[in-house]
């Protein structure tokens, strides 16, 4: 019969693989009212590049264009 594994094993696994990767999220900019901005992704794409998209969010007021983009980093990745 097998052994069941020891309590430990699981979390450690589980730890080791957050400790390797490198969680990237992307970065966030408000560039202005979604009622002066009448496509809030094609201006975030203009201002902040191909890989940014952007959505209004509807908080009152006439709403928030905000982008998300990738971050730039200094680090070197490999």
């Amino acid at each position: 019969m097998a052994k069941a594994p020891s309590p430990l094993v699981f979390p450690i696994i589980f730890l080791i693989i957050f400790a390797l990767v490198e969680p990237n999220m992307g970065c966030i900019q408000i560039i202005g009212r979604c009622i002066k901005i009448p496509d809030c992704s094609a201006s975030c794409r203009k201002f902040l590049g191909p890989h940014a998209s952007g959505y209004c969010d509807n908080d009152g007021a006439g709403g928030t264009c905000i982008c998300t983009y990738p971050c730039q980093t200094k680090e070197i990745h490999m």
